[in-house]
């Protein structure tokens, strides 16, 4: 072989590695990393929170179903205890599935001058006796992120930056990302009022914290979940004039990756009307309960944290008519409130720690799949490489709902099996089988 084709050999070969090789960003600075906490904050909040508040509703209304089945109630002095084991199926509507993504953009007349500085105020100290008017800034991190805002503002007004339609939920399906070309971002500067107005110190700050800011913020990705299983035992205790107490309980339980960690407690007091209707032609029975509920999980590569609390007040009026020996229709109409406190732990997108250079990819690394542990762990930092840390936002969220419900039983003796269809903002379908022990 000849020496040429040697050398072409070694430049071939030294060619192939530089090109199967990871690129990895250098550490932006602090300003950058500000700016894009700020960024992703916003984000999360205008986003992440539709992103999981839906799974924690569909959950919590799965659960707080299956609390009666037959109206009838003894009137008489009658000690029993009836067992039960109950599932709940959830099926997930279509608008539990996406939401329409948001950015935080700061709106303003570019004509105002009054208005530009009463925004920049609570950063600035303009001195308005020297000539030109001085201006001092108090809080650097602040103005720069404003300044961005305004920036997103004058993206979208000139369709220089495009937000997604639709993007999923938890229970969606596929991803969405916002892209803020650098190119764009320095175009908007030159072009913003307010930038001409700012010190030129800060003005180099603000380039230099764009530099290495990154181009892609992911929106969460969905997982595409239809439906939502929930099982619970149930122990209803009468009868004392006609009143029936029941009760739930289930420990923490593993629902899966996507859900999380579910436990939950109720209690209910059912009353028989019926005994206050000669001759009724149908079973009648009201009923109040009370529920809380507490969800627990956590989220994507950087492993957020959704720790949710509910209380649910439900009341319903319910009838029930035998038709035949063993077989039973039942129906009623419930009100439901829920109560929902939830907490998030988050930290900055994986693609954007990546961009900013506060983690690296192995060799075979590609920031497209998260499915293996592809980043580098920074010794120091652990798995987040975000220097300043989580981030934190509460929720609480009530609502309420009407819920029609209608199904059947069939009575084999102590036994019952039954199974019912509840129609409201989450339709339910339910099942269960239980057992009445006579004292």
């Amino acid at each position: 072989m000849s020496k040429q084709n040697t050398f072409i050999i070694i430049l071939f070969f030294l060619a192939s590695i530089n090109c199967f090789a990871v690129y990895n960003y250098p550490r932006a600075n602090d300003w950058t990393i500000y700016l894009a906490r700020s960024l992703s904050k916003d984000i999360f909040e205008l986003n992440g929170v539709p992103y999981l508040l839906p799974v924690v509703e569909v959950v919590n209304t799965t659960a707080n179903s299956r609390f009666y089945s037959s109206a009838y109630i003894t009137k008489e002095k009658d000690f029993y205890v009836k067992l039960s084991v109950n599932g709940n199926y959830g099926i997930v509507p279509q608008s539990k599935k996406e939401y329409s993504p948001s950015l935080p953009l700061e709106p303003y007349d570019p004509t105002d001058l009054n208005s530009l500085l009463a925004k920049i105020s609570p950063y600035t100290t303009i001195d308005i006796s020297s000539n030109p008017p001085k201006m001092v800034v108090k809080d650097t991190s602040g103005l720069i992120y404003m300044a961005f805002k305004m920036l997103m503002y004058d993206g979208i007004t000139k369709n220089k930056f495009k937000i997604p339609a639709k993007s999923p939920t938890l229970l969606g399906e596929g991803k969405q990302s916002l892209k803020f070309h650098r190119d764009t971002i320095r175009s908007l500067l030159n072009e913003n009022p307010i930038f001409g107005l700012l010190p030129e110190t800060l003005r180099d700050t603000i380039f230099k914290s764009i530099e290495n800011f990154p181009e892609d913020f992911d929106l969460p990705q969905g997982v595409n979940i239809s439906r939502i299983v929930a099982g619970m035992p149930q122990i209803e205790i009468g009868s004392l004039f006609g009143t029936e107490l029941a009760l739930r309980f289930i420990p923490p339980i593993n629902l899966g990756e996507n859900i999380g960690k579910f436990s939950f407690w109720g209690l209910a007091l059912r009353h028989t009307i019926s005994q206050y209707i000669p001759n009724s032609f149908v079973e009648m029975a009201v009923q109040v309960a009370y529920q809380g509920t507490n969800l627990k999980n956590k989220v994507g590569v950087t492993n957020a944290e959704l720790n949710a609390n509910a209380n649910f007040f439900t009341s319903n009026i319910h009838l029930s008519k035998k038709l035949g020996r063993n077989f039973e229709l039942f129906s009623g109409l419930s009100y439901e409130s829920i109560h929902i406190n939830t907490d998030f732990t988050y930290y900055l997108p994986i693609v954007v720690q990546y961009q900013l250079g506060l983690i690296w990819l192995d060799d075979n690394g590609t920031p497209d799949k998260f499915d293996d542990d592809f980043f580098r762990k920074n010794p120091e930092l652990g798995y987040n490489g975000d220097p300043f840390g989580a981030m934190n936002k509460n929720v609480i969220l009530s609502d309420k709902n009407l819920k029609f419900t209608f199904g059947g039983i069939l009575n084999l003796g102590k036994f019952s099996i039954y199974g019912d269809y509840n129609i409201g903002k989450i339709n339910i379908l339910t099942f269960g089988l239980l057992y009445k022990f006579d004292f």
